[in-house]
C-alpha cells in the first residue's frame, strides 16, 4: 500500500496520517511546486492564535518541478523559524526531549526547496515514531512526475490518496483507497485550540502519545466511496 504527495514543510496531520496509515509513501519532489500551498510553508500555533512560517523562494517558479525550485539563501529565515518554535513550543511537554533531534535541520543550510521540505517531513515521521518508508519520487527509476508513474515504478497494488487528490489514470492493477480526515481536538500550549498546524504541533504537546492521536482522525473509503 502506497501514497504519493509533493512535499510539504512541516506538514499538517491530514499529510502525516496518509504516511501512518502505509507501508510506503512517496515524496513527489517531482511534480509541480504550487505557490501560496504548504510546500514551502507551514502554520504554527501561538498565543494570538497561529501564524505562517514560510521558506523564500527564488522567482515565480509556479508550475515548475518542486526540486528545480532554489531557496533565497541570503536572508536568515532559518533563525527567524528557529526562533518561532522556540517562542511557542518551548514550554510544552515534550520540547525538550526532542530539541536535540530538532535543531540541526536549522543549522543546516539548504540551497533547494525538494530536499529541505522533503527532510521535514522525515523529520516529524521520525519524531512520531512512524516506521513507513519514505522514498523521494527523483529517487525511483524514471524519475516519475505523476502518481501513476510512481505508482508504475513501485509494482503498486494499492493507493491511498486523499479527496480529489488523485484526478489521474491509474495503471491497471492499482486500486485507489480515498482517505478523508476528521482532524481531533487536543491539549494546545496556548488556550484555544487551532486545527491545521503543523503536525510538530501535536508531538511537542503529546510526545509517545502524539502518534495514537494522529491515528483518531483517519477514515478510509474504497475507490472514492462517500463518508457512511
Amino acid at each position: 500500500m502506497i501514497a504519493v504527495q509533493p512535499p510539504e514543510y512541516f506538514p499538517r496531520l491530514e499529510y502525516m496520517a496518509l504516511i501512518q496509515q502505509v507501508d510506503h509513501f512517496v515524496l513527489g519532489n517531482t511534480f509541480p511546486y504550487r505557490r501560496q500551498s504548504f510546500q514551502n510553508r507551514s502554520k504554527l500555533r501561538s498565543p494570538q492564535g497561529w501564524h505562517w512560517i514560510t521558506v523564500p523562494v527564488f522567482g515565480n517558479r509556479d508550475g515548475a518541478p518542486v526540486r528545480e525550485v532554489e531557496i533565497e539563501t541570503g536572508g536568515r529565515w532559518r533563525e527567524k523559524h528557529w526562533r518561532s518554535f522556540l517562542y511557542n513550543y518551548r514550554t510544552t511537554m515534550y520540547f525538550d526531549y526532542f530539541e536535540a533531534s530538532f535543531r540541526p535541520f536549522f543549522e543546516r543550510g539548504w540551497a533547494r526547496l525538494s530536499p529541505c521540505a522533503s527532510r521535514s517531513v522525515e523529520l516529524l515521521a521520525e519524531l512520531f515514531g512512524l516506521q513507513t518508508t519514505l522514498t523521494r519520487a527523483s529517487a525511483l527509476d524514471g524519475a516519475p512526475e505523476t502518481v501513476a508513474g510512481v505508482a508504475r515504478a513501485l509494482g503498486a497494488e494499492t493507493l491511498l490518496t486523499t479527496p480529489g487528490g488523485d484526478p489521474e489514470s491509474l495503471p491497471e492493477g492499482v486500486t485507489p483507497h480515498v482517505v478523508e480526515y476528521d482532524h481531533p481536538t487536543y491539549r494546545q500550549n496556548f488556550e484555544g485550540f487551532e486545527s491545521g498546524m503543523s503536525a510538530a504541533d501535536l508531538v511537542f504537546n503529546y510526545g509517545p502519545e502524539a502518534r495514537r492521536i494522529l491515528a483518531k482522525g483517519r477514515t478510509a473509503h474504497p475507490d472514492g466511496s462517500p463518508s457512511a
